[in-house]
């Protein structure tokens, strides 16, 4: 009988495992050899087993609650859990679970370096989407690590009353006039438009044109862009630089003393999407990277919660169809997620900013 029993408890212990979860890649794999609706109903069937999605985001507070009943209308058989915080706080939380050999997380959305940071810290998984795509150029990682689902516009905004609008600057090289020195505000850590234009101009011509623009004596209050938009209409300043196009228009539509202009390089700062490697509930987490990066999910993103959609195409209200004029000239984690610390010692070098310890 004891010869019998070990003989039965090896095979349970050595046997496969009837209820063996599949992997994030695994899903991917499987879901890749289908097409339409063959690879949908496969996620969905899946999904219903799962029953939720854990994702985590530094969206606002007022904006995730928006978007997230969207899409468990159209997957009512998966319930959304959603935990919230600043990007770092975002990756921070999956970093230090992991460490711990706890993977709750199955979508992280969130900034261009926590995406960089959970590629190499080897958290997320390559996916590319089917909705891939309809994305722009610049907006998604080629081998999947992230994709782009919502962007802001950094415009330069100025305030009409003390610029005339025929004589608002319209390039970056308009900004070095004598006229505008000791008129123009900057945040101090305006990091993505620092790193954009430092690409675009070239490293040795990028560095030359910030320790010019550093010397028109510029206003730097702090780091808030919609602190700094308000100080300009208090007539604090006249021009403010990177400012946050949404929010300037919101401004203008409202029918405040301000306009702004497109500038070249338009940069834009993306949030991403990056599916987890260890990820609980891996269909319904790819139904959601699809459904967010979708006709119907980006649209959900600028109706109901005002957001600004990577995809083309999709209708915005009035007053934020006008930041469109452009392509936007997305800030990609693999440029600033390496080069972090000696960016941001670059940038309080030039503009003069002392860390407070």
């Amino acid at each position: 009988m004891a010869l019998i029993f070990f003989l039965l408890m090896a095979a349970l212990v050595y046997a496969p495992h009837a209820g063996h979860a599949a992997t994030a890649d695994e899903i991917i794999k499987k879901a890749g050899s289908l097409s339409g609706s063959q690879r949908r109903s496969f996620l969905e069937e899946g999904a219903k087993r799962e029953g939720e999605i854990v994702f985590y985001t530094s969206l606002s507070l007022t904006d995730y609650p928006k978007i997230m009943p969207h899409f468990e209308r159209a997957y009512p058989f998966i319930k959304t859990n959603t935990y919230r915080a600043t990007p770092s706080g975002v990756f921070n939380k999956a970093d230090t679970e992991a460490r711990a050999g706890r993977f709750a997380v199955d979508v992280i959305g969130s900034a261009p370096v926590e995406m960089w940071q959970l590629k190499q810290r080897k958290l997320s998984a390559p996916y590319l989407s089917p909705e891939q795509k309809s994305l722009p150029p610049g907006s998604h990682d080629t081998d999947g690590y992230w994709q782009g689902f919502e962007v802001t516009p950094l415009v330069l905004a100025f305030n009409t009353k003390q610029v005339n609008g025929a004589d608002a600057p319209r390039s970056y090289q308009d900004l070095l006039n004598p006229k505008w020195k000791g008129k123009m505000s900057l945040g101090t850590e305006e990091y993505t438009w620092f790193n954009i234009l430092l690409e675009s101009m070239g490293a040795k011509k990028g560095a030359e044109f910030m320790q010019t623009l550093a010397k028109q004596d510029l206003q730097m209050p702090g780091s808030s862009s919609v602190m700094r938009v308000q100080l300009m209409l208090a007539g604090e300043s006249a021009i403010a630089i990177a400012a946050r196009g949404r929010r300037v228009t919101e401004y203008k539509q409202q029918g405040a003393p301000i306009d702004f202009r497109i500038l070249d390089p338009y940069a834009g700062e993306p949030n991403f999407v990056a599916l987890m490697r260890r990820a609980p509930h891996p269909h319904s987490a790819l139904l959601f990277i699809d459904w967010i990066l979708s006709e119907e999910g980006q649209t959900r993103l600028a109706d109901a919660a005002g957001r600004i959609p990577v995809r083309k195409g999709i209708k915005q209200k009035p007053w934020v169809q006008e930041l469109f004029q452009k392509d936007f000239v997305f800030l990609s984690p693999s440029s600033i997620g390496p080069n972090l610390n000696s960016l941001i010692e670059q940038y309080n070098q030039i503009f003069g900013i002392r860390k407070t310890k």
